[in-house]
């Protein structure tokens, strides 16, 4: 490395602290009626840093929904359909957290979700799909 100066300059820890500091866990609510498929969600979520509440019936969901404290709600397509627009209903009257719907083939739209993703995909599209969520609500 002859010929090549580097410089570097020292910056007191006060200045950068703040940017050391890891962005707060987000949280996500995750509704299934599959206990298999909610504890398998469960992990995927948690171990990519995600802090996850999982619930398995309706009324969990809209009672865990009620302090408005998740960044994302997870709509499993274990819930059949006419559940899940109950569900959707119950909680768009409680909180506007946006909520990503996992559809069977072949369904339409969940009326009231934002985001929705084929359950037939695998678990890593779905944790992308999810990342990407939330990196569209920071831009």
């Amino acid at each position: 490395m002859t010929g090549r100066k580097t410089h570097f300059e020292v910056v007191p820890l006060a200045e950068i602290a703040p940017l050391l500091q890891a962005a707060p866990a987000r949280a996500i609510l995750s509704v299934s009626y599959d206990t298999s498929l909610a504890r398998t969600r469960e992990m995927l979520f948690s171990n990519a840093g995600f802090q996850v509440s999982s619930v398995l019936t309706v009324a969990e969901a809209v009672r865990e929904c009620g302090e408005c404290a998740f960044d994302l709600i997870v709509i499993g397509h274990s819930i059949p359909l006419k559940d899940r627009e109950t569900l959707v209903k119950a909680l768009r009257s409680r909180c506007t957290t946006p909520i990503l719907a996992l559809m069977r083939p072949n369904e339409s739209a969940l009326a009231g979700a934002e985001y929705f993703f084929d359950s037939t995909e695998s678990p890593s599209l779905l944790l992308e799909t999810v990342k990407d969520i939330f990196r569209q609500a920071v831009s």
